[in-house]
C-alpha cells in the first residue's frame, strides 16, 4: 500500500513538472508547485486543475481516501494492516491515473484475476465516461458533466442500466473484497451497451 501511494505521488508530481509543449497545456507555476508538494491534497488539488479531461473515469477523492489508509499504516505504527483487496483496489486506481496522464499502456507484471477484472472495468469505464463528455459537447447540453447525456436523452431502461453499473464501479472501488472475478463479466458488457446507445443519441 505505501508503494502504491508512493507512486502515485511520484506520478502527481511528474505529470504537473512536464513542460507545456509535453502537457499541450499551461501547467502550474513554480511556486505553485513547491507549494504543494509537502502536502498530497494540495497536489491533488492542482492536478484537478491542470489535468482537466485526463482525470475522467478517476476519481480523485478515492485516492485521497487510499492516502489516507497509507497515512494510518506509515505514521500509526501500531501494526495494522490493509486487506488484500484495498491494495489491489488501490493499485488499479493508480494504473487507471497513470495511464490517462501519461497516454501510455501499463502493463503489471503480475497481476490476480479478480485485479485484471478491476482493471478492464475501470478502463472501460474511463473510456465511457471520456465518451460521454464528448457526446454532451456535440449534442450541446447545458451540462458537460459524464452523466448529462443519458439524462438528458437515454430512455429509462438505459437510465436503470447506467445506475446499477455506476453502483457497481463504486462497490468495486470500496468494496472489492465483496466480488469475485467472475462478478466483473456483466458489468463489462453492460459498459459496451451503454457506449454503443451513447453513441446513437442525436
Amino acid at each position: 500500500m505505501i508503494s502504491i501511494d508512493n507512486a502515485v505521488e511520484l506520478m502527481v508530481k511528474t505529470f504537473l513538472s512536464l513542460p507545456r509543449r509535453k502537457l499541450g497545456t499551461k501547467g502550474p507555476s513554480r511556486k505553485q508547485l513547491e507549494e504543494a508538494s509537502n502536502s498530497f491534497p494540495s497536489l491533488l488539488d492542482l492536478l484537478e486543475e491542470f489535468a482537466g479531461e485526463r482525470l475522467t473515469g478517476v476519481s480523485l477523492d478515492e485516492i485521497e481516501w487510499y492516502h489516507r489508509i497509507r497515512n494510518q499504516l506509515y505514521h500509526s505504527g501500531n501494526g495494522i494492516t490493509v486487506e488484500l483487496a484495498r491494495v489491489q483496489t488501490y493499485l488499479s486506481l493508480a494504473k487507471t491515473l497513470f495511464q490517462n496522464l501519461f497516454e501510455t499502456e501499463l502493463t503489471l507484471s503480475a497481476e490476480s484475476p479478480i485485479q485484471n477484472r478491476l482493471g478492464v472495468f475501470l478502463g472501460k469505464w474511463g473510456i465511457f465516461e471520456r465518451e460521454l463528455i464528448e457526446r454532451a459537447k456535440e449534442l450541446d447540453l447545458p451540462d458537460k458533466r459524464p452523466g448529462a447525456v443519458l439524462f438528458y436523452r437515454a430512455d429509462k431502461p438505459t437510465k436503470q442500466l447506467w445506475m446499477e453499473t455506476k453502483d457497481f464501479r463504486n462497490t468495486a472501488v470500496h468494496k472489492l473484497e465483496t466480488l469475485a472475478a467472475k462478478d466483473f463479466d456483466e458489468p463489462i458488457k453492460n459498459i459496451d451497451i451503454l457506449l454503443e446507445r451513447t453513441r446513437r443519441y442525436t
